[in-house]
């Protein structure tokens, strides 16, 4: 099964053409601006058997007549996708959602959804014939890119933040990538990556430039109705910092949509930190995106001014989402609550998902969600940020090794923990 890939396509430009995808510099060639790939919807849907494709080798590339690599010898993977959709049934109920399910990303190999757009970004960058790819992170992505540029044989630079967790950092250097402690925000680390990728003539890694990482992303919305029969769920949970995945969903499905393995579309729900939501102020208040001054703890939902902000809230308007603004005390509790009523260990960013429900309440949310099929998405491990859960949580006690001590010690166990 090869790609159904046919070129790419930008939304502004009067033409209506399609652009060769063989192109170092995949923004479009009259308008500058960004592009889609376009596939062969029609030989796909008369092609290939969406319950067949439970039988080909596991992996997110069991969909590559949808993904936009022309020779399956550049597929750059370490099996990344196809991770589990989990029905959190315990931590449902403690919210008061009969139908929660979790898409635990967190299981790919580095331990984030950020593999899925490395995968495909250096897949892309061989075929094309980039030498190594450039990126603005504050972690995750980061050590998703070191990971597969490893993987492909071709050179990183990553510009992360102060920060940006010792783990991430580690990963990064260990596989060899180079690594900058840029000050300021991603607004600032952006721009610079954009920089050194016109001096350097490196890829910039960063969406929505870089379309391939949606291209990956996208694979969420194939997995996530294949476990569900097909069936679509009401509303999707997006922890959001630069809003690649709520892209990557909606793209998923319409052409889940347009090959008829689906019918409709979730609410594709914004979840961002209070203390960061130029996303979800903008939604809320119906204006443009602008940059938000604040700052959060939550490592990962620190992004002031994303460039793809207005076609996101264009995107939640479409598909009738709602925005969440969440609280770090909330992020960090929800991710307490998964880890001891599911045992699923996550970033506090990523359990941002549920925050909004804890603030809400268990009463408000079964009346207003209660009977919904809901997936947050996963979107990182709890192994990848330490430093800030360690020390909302606190540290154990120590004692003598004597069973008096153990005792006094268990007596005044906070109950919470």
């Amino acid at each position: 099964m090869e790609s159904a890939i046919l070129g790419l396509k930008c939304a502004h430009c009067t033409c209506g053409g399609v652009n060769s995808d063989a192109t170092r510099h995949p923004l479009c060639p009259t308008t500058g601006l960004v592009q889609e790939a376009v596939y062969d919807l029609a030989t796909v849907k008369r092609t290939i058997d969406r319950d067949r494709l439970k039988t080909e080798p596991r992996g997110m590339w069991r969909f590559r007549a949808m993904l936009p690599i022309r020779d399956p010898a550049h597929v750059v993977t370490l099996q990344e996708g196809d991770t589990p959709l989990l029905h959190a049934r315990r931590a449902g109920d403690a919210l008061g959602l009969k139908h929660l399910y979790i898409k635990d990303d967190t299981r790919n190999p580095t331990g984030s959804f950020k593999d899925r757009g490395a995968s495909v970004t250096f897949a892309k960058c061989l075929e094309v014939g980039h030498g190594g790819v450039v990126l603005a992170s504050s972690g995750n992505a980061a050590t998703a890119f070191a990971t597969y540029a490893a993987r492909a044989r071709l050179r990183f630079v990553g510009l992360v933040r102060h920060e940006t967790s010792a783990v991430h950092r580690l990963q990064t250097q260990i596989h060899g990538g180079e690594i900058y402690v840029v000050e300021g925000t991603m607004v600032e680390g952006t721009r610079l990556a954009q920089a050194v990728a016109d001096r350097d003539g490196l890829f910039h890694g960063t969406q929505p430039y870089n379309l391939y990482r949606a291209e990956g992303k996208k694979t969420l919305a194939y997995e996530i109705s294949e476990a569900l029969g097909w069936r679509v769920p009401d509303r999707i949970l997006l922890p959001t910092a630069g809003g690649t995945n709520a892209l990557a969903l909606h793209q998923g499905y319409r052409e889940l949509n347009a090959l008829g393995w689906v019918t409709g579309t979730p609410a594709l729900d914004v979840v961002q930190a209070a203390g960061s939501q130029p996303i979800v102020r903008a939604f809320t208040e119906g204006t443009p995106v602008r940059r938000d001054t604040g700052t959060t703890k939550l490592v990962g939902l620190g992004h002031p001014f994303p460039s793809a902000g207005d076609r996101i809230v264009a995107i939640m308007k479409e598909t009738g989402a709602r925005g969440w603004a969440v609280s770090d005390k909330d992020a960090f509790a929800a991710a307490r609550l998964l880890a001891r009523e599911e045992g699923m260990f996550m970033q506090p960013a990523s359990a941002a998902a549920l925050a909004g429900f804890l603030a809400i309440g268990r009463e408000r949310t079964a009346k207003e969600y209660g009977e919904q099929l809901i997936v947050a998405i996963a979107t990182g491990s709890g192994k990848n940020q330490v430093d800030e859960p360690l020390v909302e949580i606190g540290e154990p006690p120590v004692i003598a090794a004597d069973l008096a001590a153990f005792d006094r010690a268990r007596s005044q166990r906070p109950r919470a923990q």
